[in-house]
Order: structure tokens, then C-alpha cells, then sequence
């Protein structure tokens, strides 16, 4: 089902900026739900996705595309993709985006598992936009001067291979750290000639953002670091595939997707690994972070 909800908003305590935190009253919209629906967080389901969007005449924008825009579509979403493992599923996703004239972010960590000149060029010959997934304020510690230190040579590794406009935060749950703390209170994105940030350069009192962390579309507490800042306009929850596709059809929003290519299978082999893979992190991340809260 699709949740629409009121909010309440509590202020956090992260320098002086406000983090959005919401207190729901559900109200129950029946979806329209197609019998032929391939199993969530597949390439095919991927792909139902992206036809919804095409259909609706929704315009597709790199984070590149939507902070550098003079002018905005009247109807668009931004897909974005965090590249944390598994890059060739990345490639996969780019390829299947190309086919529906769609372009994306693809935010690459520069660990070993994903660094990969030929894989950064790819993406981009694609038509796509290729970022850095930083986590440098996790790499040093906390210690904010080396973060930039970090940041900045891991920002040149990039560029040196593909064109890097926008970045984006990395968000370790095992970890106690926010790797957007790097930036405080009034962030300078000029000192490394960066349009911005994608967590903290969006308006999403305009823009709904929906991730597929937890392996689930709704917020809530399995999103430990995947969340928007300030404030947003997000008056609805969906929780599988099928009911954002729903959401798509029904309503006249604009969209932040983000995608995690790693969670997603071509195969039922991948599909039974990446599920199990997932409720084992989920798990982990409810022992952590949920109940030591209670």
C-alpha cells in the first residue's frame, strides 16, 4: 500500500542545520497492481520503473544537470546511484538506462572493490554523470582538516580519468561519523570547483527522495545516514518497487531516486545472495542502532 502522512519536524544538533525527522498518521491508498510484476530489486523490475517514468513524460537529470539548470523541467527526476560494491552491476544499470535515453549520477567510491578507470570512463561514455562517493571524515577519523586533506586528493584521482561536478557522502553504519560534517555550517563547494553536494545542494521541499536502503523505499530506521538535511516537502512512504511505480502514475511530483546497483539482481542466483546479504545487514544495523536506543 501507499502511506500518505502528515509530518511533525524535530530540529537535530549537527552545527546548526536541521535534519528532518517525521512523525506519521497513515492513511491507506489502494494501489493499482500489475499481476505480471517481476520480484523487487531486479533488473527487470529496474527496468519497469524507468518505462513508468518514460510514460509519464517524466524528464530524467543527472545531479550535474539539476544544480547547473537555469530553468527546471515541469515534471523530472534525478536518478542516483551509489557505487559501494559490485561495479559491474553499475554497468549494467547504465546500459539499461541508455536504452531508455536516461541519464544518472553515479557517485564512485575510490576504495579498491570499485575504483576503476575503465568503469569511470564507461559510465561517462554513457552519457552519464560520474561523482565521488567520499568518506573521508570515516578515513581520518573525524579529524575535519585531514578529511579535506583526503578529500582532495581522492577528488584528483577522479579527475583524472572523468569529468567530477558533484559529489556525494558515503554512509558507513558502522561508523560514528557523517562524512557531510567535512562541509559545517556554510559549505564551500568552490574551493574544488564542485557545483555542489547531493544530499545538501538538493531542495527537496520540491523534489521527493526515496532510496532503496534497507532494501525498502520507506524511511525509517534501517536509513541510518541515508536521509535528507533540513527541510523537505516528502508528504508520502512506499515501500517496494511496485508501489513507487504506483506513485509515479498517480501523482505529479518530482523525484530523487537513489539506487544502490549492488542490491539488485540480473539473476536468481544474485537475487537469493543479495537478499540474504541485505536482511543480514539489516539485522546488524537494528542491533546497533535500534535497540541501544531503547
Amino acid at each position: 500500500m501507499t502511506l500518505i502522512r502528515r509530518q511533525s519536524k524535530a530540529k537535530g544538533s549537527r552545527g546548526t542545520q536541521e535534519r528532518t525527522r517525521n512523525l506519521s498518521i497513515t492513511i491507506r491508498v489502494p494501489l493499482e497492481r500489475s499481476p505480471t510484476m517481476p520480484a523487487d530489486f531486479t533488473y527487470e523490475t529496474y527496468k519497469a520503473l524507468l518505462e513508468a517514468c518514460k510514460r509519464q513524460g517524466i524528464e530524467t537529470l543527472t545531479v550535474r544537470e539539476y544544480l547547473a539548470a537555469e530553468g527546471l523541467p515541469d515534471r523530472f527526476v534525478i536518478l542516483r546511484h551509489d557505487v559501494d560494491r559490485k561495479p559491474e552491476n553499475a554497468l549494467d544499470f547504465a546500459r539499461m538506462e541508455a536504452e531508455y535515453d536516461a541519464t544518472s549520477t553515479y557517485y564512485v567510491r575510490t576504495v579498491d572493490e570499485t575504483f576503476d578507470p575503465w568503469l569511470l570512463d564507461s559510465l561517462e561514455s554513457l552519457g552519464h554523470e560520474v561523482g565521488y562517493h567520499y568518506e573521508d571524515v570515516d578515513r581520518t577519523d573525524g579529524d575535519i582538516k585531514a578529511a579535506h586533506r583526503s578529500f582532495q586528493r581522492h577528488l584528483a584521482r577522479m579527475r583524472a580519468h572523468v569529468t567530477v561536478d558533484t559529489v556525494c557522502m558515503h554512509g558507513n553504519p558502522l561508523t560514528p561519523h557523517d562524512n557531510r560534517d567535512m562541509w559545517g555550517e556554510m559549505p564551500d563547494f568552490d574551493q574544488y570547483d564542485l557545483l555542489g553536494e547531493a544530499y545538501l545542494s538538493v531542495d527537496f521541499t520540491d523534489v521527493l527522495y526515496f532510496s532503496d536502503t534497507g532494501r525498502t523505499w520507506r524511511d525509517g530506521a534501517l536509513k541510518i545516514k541515508d536521509h535528507t538535511v533540513g527541510e523537505d516537502g516528502k508528504d508520502v512512504q512506499v515501500g517496494t518497487t511496485a508501489e513507487l511505480i504506483d506513485l509515479v502514475r498517480r501523482r505529479e511530483d518530482s523525484y530523487c531516486l537513489l539506487t544502490h546497483p549492488d542490491r539488485w539482481a540480473g539473476g536468481t542466483v544474485e537475487y537469493v545472495a543479495e537478499t540474504a546479504f541485505d536482511t543480514a545487514k539489516n539485522v546488524a544495523k537494528y542491533g546497533l542502532h535500534v535497540v541501544p536506543s531503547r
